[in-house]
């Protein structure tokens, strides 16, 4: 187990590496991303919030068959 965490550490290190190098390429300008930054929308599109996902009646959930319904209420 000890050594899973030292190989994952390790990938980390290198993708930040890795991340640092990309970044500085693009600032001195040795890779040109014009064009990839050309094809990005002008906005990030918003994450959906949870409270605009249509939630099934209790009737509906019950009958779906779904083992994390709470049947008897106990949740809520």
């Amino acid at each position: 187990m000890d050594n899973e965490v030292q190989n994952t550490q390790h990938e980390i290190d290198l993708l930040l590496e890795f991340r640092t190098r990309l970044i500085a390429d693009v600032v001195t300008g040795k890779i040109d991303v014009r064009e990839a930054a050309a094809g990005l929308p002008d906005e990030a599109e918003e994450p959906a919030r949870f409270d605009e996902f249509e939630v099934p009646d209790d009737e509906e959930q019950d009958a779906s068959g779904d083992p994390d319904v709470d049947p008897e209420g106990i949740l809520s």
